[in-house]
C-alpha cells in the first residue's frame, strides 16, 4: 500500500504543478516580493522601537507558534471509490497513511523553518538569547507538528468526536508547556518535552488503532474538505474546474442593477454586472482582496509602504476581474444578441473602471485612518485614481485584445 500511495502522489503532484504555472506567475511573485519586503522593512522599524527583555515579546510569540503548528492538515489523497475497492485491503491501510504523514510533514516544515526564524529577532529582543537558539526552537515546533499530524491520522478511525478532542487537548497542552519553558527557563527544554510527548503519541495511539477499524467516510470527506481549499487558493489565479461557483438570488441588490438604463446599449453591462452581483466567482474574489489589502492598510504607517500596497491591490484586483469578459463565451444566446462586438469590451471596461474605484475608495479610507500624516494620505488618494483611470484606459483594452488573439 506504500507503493499505492507512491502512484496516487506521483498524480496529485502532476496535476498541481500543472496549476502552479498559473498560481506563480510574474503579477503575484511581484506582489510577494514586495509584501515580504515591505513588511520586512516595516518589522525591522518596530523591532528597533523595543525595550531590551521585552515583556510581551514572548506571550506573542507563543501565541504565533501555536497558531503556526495548526498549519497543514494529513494528505491522505483518499477518493470516493476507495470505501468500496480498497476497504479489503484495511489491514494494509497502516503503511499507507505512515506514508502520507510522511508527505504532509514537509510543507508545514517549511512554513515553520521560514515563519519560525522571522520571528527570532522578536525572540532575541524579548529573552536576549543569541541566534543559534534557533536550532532547539525549529526542532521542538518539527516534533510537535509531528505529534500533530499522527492524531490527525487517528482521527480518521472510527472514534468518536469526545475521545479526539480529549486527545487534541493533550496534544495542545503539552506543546503549550513545551513552547513556554523553551522561552523562559532554557531554549532546550522544549525539544525534550516535544520528543516524549510524539513517543507517548506514536506508542499509545499504535495500540489503540488496532482495536479500531477506520472511518472511510471520514477520512473521504476530509480530503474532500482539504482539496476544497487548495482548489480555492488556486481559483484566485485561473479557472478550476473542481470548483463550481454558486449562485444567489441577492434582492438586496437589485437597486444596484436598476440603476442601469434597460437599454441596448446596456445590454452587456447589464449582463455583467448581474453575474458580478449574484455570482461568487467573481464578487468572492473581490471581496477576499479588498479585505486582505484592507486590514494591511490599516496596520500600515510607513507612506511608501502603504502607497506601494494600495497601488499593488488596485491592480491586482483589475487583473483578476478581466477574465469576466469570457463568462458567456459558451452561452449560445449571446451569440445572438443584435448589439455590436464591440459593447462586450466597453462593458466590461466600465464594470472594471465602477468596481476598481469602489475598491481605491475604501483604500483611501484605510489609508486616510492609519498615516499620520494627512497629505501624505492625500497622495495615496490621487495615486490610485490615477492609476485607475489609466487601467481602464490602456491596460483593460489591451488585455481584452490579446484575450481575443
Amino acid at each position: 500500500m506504500s507503493g499505492f500511495f507512491g502512484i496516487r502522489l506521483a498524480r496529485h503532484l502532476k496535476k498541481m504543478m500543472k496549476y502552479m504555472r498559473y498560481v506563480f506567475n510574474d503579477h503575484f511573485i511581484l506582489v510577494c516580493v514586495f509584501l515580504l519586503g515591505g513588511l520586512g522593512f516595516y518589522y525591522s522599524q518596530v523591532l528597533k522601537t523595543l525595550p531590551a527583555n521585552f515583556v510581551w515579546g514572548r506571550p506573542i510569540i507563543l501565541i504565533f507558534w501555536l497558531a503556526l503548528l495548526q498549519i497543514g492538515r494529513i494528505a491522505t489523497l483518499a477518493e470516493e471509490a476507495d470505501k468500496v475497492f480498497i476497504l479489503p485491503k484495511e489491514p494494509e491501510m497502516n503503511r499507507y497513511l505512515n506514508r502520507a504523514i510522511r508527505y504532509s510533514f514537509w510543507i508545514p516544515l517549511v512554513a515553520l523553518f521560514l515563519l519560525g526564524g522571522m520571528s527570532m529577532p522578536l525572540v532575541v529582543v524579548s529573552t536576549g538569547w543569541a541566534f543559534s537558539t534557533f536550532f532547539y526552537f525549529i526542532v521542538m515546533l518539527g516534533i510537535l507538528k509531528a505529534g500533530h499530524l499522527r492524531l490527525q491520522k487517528y482521527e480518521l478511525y472510527q472514534i468518536s468526536s469526545r475521545e479526539y478532542y480529549l486527545w487534541f487537548l493533550l496534544w495542545f497542552i503539552t506543546s503549550l508547556v513545551a513552547i513556554v519553558l523553551s522561552l523562559y527557563v532554557v531554549p532546550i527544554a522544549g525539544p525534550l518535552i516535544a520528543l516524549v510527548q510524539v513517543v507517548f503519541f506514536y506508542i499509545l495511539l499504535n495500540k489503540k488503532e488496532q482495536t479500531v477499524s477506520l472511518d472511510w467516510e471520514r477520512m473521504i470527506q476530509k480530503e474532500k474538505n482539504r482539496m476544497h481549499r487548495i482548489y480555492q487558493f488556486i481559483h484566485l489565479f485561473t479557472d478550476v474546474p473542481e470548483i463550481s461557483s454558486s449562485v444567489k438570488r441577492r434582492k438586496f441588490l437589485d437597486p444596484l442593477l436598476g440603476k442601469i438604463k434597460k437599454t441596448s446599449q446596456n445590454t452587456y453591462l447589464y449582463l455583467y454586472a448581474r453575474s458580478f452581483l449574484r455570482g461568487s466567482e467573481y464578487s468572492g474574489l473581490f471581496i477576499r482582496l479588498v479585505l486582505v489589502a484592507g486590514v494591511i492598510l490599516f496596520f500600515l504607517k510607513e507612506f511608501w509602504i502603504s502607497m506601494g500596497v494600495s497601488v499593488l491591490f488596485v491592480y491586482l484586483i483589475g487583473f483578476q476581474l478581466i477574465p469576466i469578459y469570457t463568462q458567456f463565451d459558451y452561452m449560445v444566446m449571446t451569440h445572438l444578441y443584435p448589439v455590436p462586438d464591440g459593447q462586450k469590451k466597453q462593458a466590461v471596461s466600465k464594470l472594471v473602471t465602477v468596481l476598481l474605484l469602489v475598491a481605491a475608495l475604501l483604500f483611501s479610507v484605510f489609508v486616510l485612518i492609519a498615516l499620520p500624516d494627512l497629505k501624505e494620505g492625500l497622495m495615496v488618494v490621487v495615486a490610485l485614481i490615477v492609476e485607475v483611470l489609466l487601467f481602464a484606459k490602456f491596460y483593460v483594452p489591451y488585455r481584452l485584445k490579446k484575450m481575443e488573439g
